[in-house]
């Protein structure tokens, strides 16, 4: 699909916004924004890492992102009658169970309170490339944080989702939202990219002082290096999308980001294209964890897959804003009071407490 640059009338500021932050020669992003499903802000700019321009097809790693596209996965499969939020996940996974967290509903599973934040264990790449092990050695590990208590499951909670996902419908978390989510609503986005792909994957790069938020205190729990020290500096890179990383691996720009929340706060249909029924969107946005979390002191709050406002990340003022952000400063979500969604997906990666892009720009959005 081409596409030309596109602010509606109104929307003028939005696009002041993204050309400060992303002017021809500075490192390459997109947002996007949708009200009531159509589309009000279309923006692309900057540069990819060699120099060349940004594209409207370019594509970038969302990071965390990637987990609200995990939910939408899970969420068709709760219509299907094949996942129910509400059952103990060992009813679909007895192997889970190690630990004593086979007891945990499924819907909790999915807002963060399993006890499983990470693995006491390092992983090689060989191994993250392989899902169903890697759900395996989530399934073996015993929590290390109280069952109950909201605490990031920074890369666990993609294959808590996507083996939740193939035991329901037999593919891959990957290739189910390549069939189901991608190429229903035309979307550009993946989880396991493929060959074809992986020319238009501009390649992550970090700011200087880049690092992830939690690991950067020298105070830090020790224990945050099992959540987030199995992320390899790898996965910015072309070739690393092609691996199914559930969560936080997956590819796309802020257009097609945009379409899929527009999709969910237009009551699971756009374009005459219906996924899901508003009443799977309502639970899904239902509160099932809050509090701060034991690793890191984070402030969380999740529903099914999803952060729920109010919370340190950057959704926006509305309160009924929800979404996922990702590592770096992407953000994609929606404000279901307005009948908008947005996206913002960008190369370089900047740590979170110097990173003012993405809530500026949803600043302006929301002013207008």
């Amino acid at each position: 699909m081409t596409r030309s640059l596109f602010v509606a009338s109104g929307y003028e500021s939005v696009g002041e916004i993204f050309e400060k932050h992303h002017s021809h020669a500075s490192a390459g992003a997109s947002f996007a924004a949708f009200v009531a499903g159509k589309k009000v802000v279309d923006l692309w700019g900057g540069q990819q890492k060699d120099g060349s321009p940004w594209r409207d097809d370019s594509l970038c790693v969302i990071a965390s992102g990637t987990k609200g596209i995990c939910a939408v996965a899970v969420l068709m499969c709760v219509e299907r009658g094949l996942i129910d939020l509400e059952a103990p996940i060992e009813s679909m996974w007895p192997e889970f169970a190690v630990g004593g967290k086979g007891e945990v509903l499924i819907g909790d599973a999915l807002a963060h309170v399993a006890g499983v934040p990470g693995l006491e264990r390092q992983v090689s790449v060989a191994e993250l490339s392989d899902p169903i092990y890697m759900a395996k050695l989530v399934a073996e590990q015993t929590p290390f944080v109280p069952i109950g208590a909201p605490s990031y499951h920074a890369m666990t909670f993609g294959w808590i989702a996507g083996e939740l996902v193939r035991r329901a419908d037999g593919r891959s978390i990957g290739n189910f939202v390549r069939d189901e989510i991608a190429r229903s609503l035309d979307l550009d986005l993946h989880i396991g990219a493929r060959d074809e792909v992986l020319p238009r994957i501009a390649e992550t790069t970090r700011a200087s002082n880049y690092n992830y938020t939690a690991l950067s205190d020298p105070n830090a729990d020790v224990r945050l290096k099992h959540v987030y020290g199995m992320i390899p500096a790898e996965r910015g890179t072309s070739s690393f999308a092609k691996i199914e990383l559930p969560g936080g691996g997956g590819v796309a720009n802020a257009f097609s980001m945009a379409r899929l929340y527009a999709m969910l706060v237009n009551g699971g249909e756009l374009d005459g294209v219906r996924l899901l029924k508003p009443e799977t969107i309502a639970v899904a946005r239902r509160q099932r964890s809050l509090g701060d979390d034991p690793l890191s002191g984070r402030l969380l709050r999740f529903g099914v897959g999803f952060e729920l406002n109010p919370n340190p990340s950057q959704l926006g003022a509305p309160p009924n804003a929800f979404g996922h952000t990702g590592a770096g400063g992407s953000t994609h979500g929606a404000w279901p009071s307005l009948l908008t969604s947005f996206s913002y997906t960008m190369r370089e990666f900047q740590l979170e407490s110097d990173d003012t892009r993405a809530a500026e720009l949803l600043a302006a959005l929301h002013a207008c």
